[in-house]
C-alpha cells in the first residue's frame, strides 16, 4: 500500500477510534464488564486456593472471548453499520476506498482490542501474585492473534445480504453458542460435544491463550495468511451501493 493510502488509512482509524470514544459511560462499562464476570464466577466457586493456580489457567478463556467479541461486535459489526449508514455508499466505492475503509477499520478495532486486553489485565492479575510484563506482552500477542482469527470469520460474514438489526441477532447466538459448547465440553463428556468443539474457534483461541504448543510461529503464519485471503475477499466482493445508484 502506498504512503498516501496509508497516511488515509491513519487519518480514518483516528476518526473511528473517535468515534467510539463519544460515549465514554458505555465505552468504560464495556471494558470493566469482563473483569466484573470473571471475578463473579471466581468468587462463585467457593474455593479458597482459586487464586493459587496459574493465572492464565483461569483467564484463558477470558481472553479468548473479549478478542471474539471485539472482533464481532467491533470490527465486523460495524462494517455492516457503516453500510447501512450510507458511509460506505458516500465514500467507499472504488477497489482503494475500500482497500482504505478496511485498513482503517483494522487498525482502529486492533487498538480498542489491545485496550481491553491491557484492562482486564492490570484488574485481574493481582489477585494471583505480581504484575509481570514480560508474561503481559507475551498474553497480549497472543490475544492478537486471537483477534485477527476471530476477524476472519467476521470479514466474511459482513459478505452476506443482512441488515444491521439481524446481523446483531446472528453474532450473538453465534457468539453464545461458542461459549456455551466450550463450557459445557470443560465439564461434560459427549462425543457430539467435542466434535461440534472442532469447529469452535474459540477452543482454538483458547489453547492459543494458554497451551506453548498452540503458539508456534507456523500457526501464527497461518492465521495472517488466512486472514490475508479473508481480507483480499472482502475487499472484492464487498457490498457496496454508490449513492448515485439510487437515482
Amino acid at each position: 500500500m502506498s504512503i498516501n493510502r496509508f497516511e488515509r488509512a491513519a487519518r480514518l482509524s483516528v476518526i473511528l477510534i473517535k468515534e467510539q470514544l463519544k460515549e465514554p459511560v458505555a465505552l468504560f462499562w464495556i471494558i470493566v464488564s469482563p473483569s466484573l464476570i470473571f471475578y463473579l464466577m471466581a468468587y462463585s466457586k467457593n474455593d479458597i486456593r482459586y487464586f493459587q493456580q496459574d493465572y492464565l489457567s483461569a483467564s484463558s478463556w477470558f481472553y479468548s472471548y473479549v478478542a471474539s467479541s471485539v472482533a464481532f461486535f467491533g470490527f465486523c459489526f460495524y462494517i455492516i453499520g457503516r453500510r447501512e449508514s450510507g458511509f460506505i455508499r458516500s465514500f467507499v466505492y472504488s477497489r482503494t476506498s475500500k482497500i482504505v475503509f478496511l485498513i482503517s477499520q483494522f487498525i482502529a478495532y486492533s487498538a480498542i482490542a489491545a485496550i481491553y486486553c491491557t484492562v482486564f489485565y492490570l484488574f485481574t492479575r493481582l489477585p494471583f501474585g505480581e504484575y509481570n510484563w514480560l508474561e503481559f506482552f507475551k498474553i497480549l500477542i497472543q490475544f492478537y492473534f486471537c483477534y485477527i482469527l476471530f476477524c476472519v470469520p467476521g470479514l466474511l460474514f459482513t459478505l452476506c445480504p443482512i441488515n444491521f438489526q439481524n446481523a446483531n441477532t446472528i453474532l450473538s447466538i453465534c457468539s453464545f453458542g461458542m461459549l456455551a459448547l466450550g463450557i459445557i465440553s470443560t465439564t461434560l463428556q459427549s462425543s457430539v460435544i467435542n466434535l461440534a468443539n472442532y469447529l469452535n474457534p474459540l477452543i482454538f483461541a483458547n489453547c492459543l491463550i494458554s497451551n506453548d504448543a498452540c503458539q508456534g510461529n507456523v500457526i501464527k503464519m497461518a492465521i495472517i495468511l488466512i486472514f490475508v485471503m479473508a481480507f483480499l475477499v472482502t475487499v472484492k466482493y464487498l457490498r457496496i451501493n454508490p449513492v448515485w445508484s439510487r437515482y
